[in-house]
């Protein structure tokens, strides 16, 4: 059990890591891109309508990294994810 339970944590710690120092920091070169791409993720059926979809993934995996809190509304989740992204690019 405690074997398990340091495990979970190492892993949970080593995602943390990860994000924070190598997917972040890939938003980096073009965030305003990555976030309008993800604003369109979040508000339409098919953001990337008949063309190639990658470049919407990349930008969904945003939210997967730093997701939106329960109450927030799409608007105020992008302008925080901004924030964010300033703070770590900066």
């Amino acid at each position: 059990m405690i074997v398990t339970l340091g495990v979970l944590l190492a892993i949970f710690s080593a995602s943390r890591w990860y994000a924070a120092t190598v997917s972040i920091p890939r938003y980096c070169a073009q965030p305003e891109m990555a976030l309008q791409r993800l604003a369109a993720v979040l508000t339409q059926d098919k953001p990337a309508g008949d063309g190639p979809r990658r470049d919407y993934i990349v930008a969904a995996k945003l939210g997967f990294l730093l997701p939106a809190h329960a109450d927030e509304t799409a608007e105020v989740y992008l302008r925080r994810l901004r924030d964010r992204l300033e703070r770590e690019c900066g």
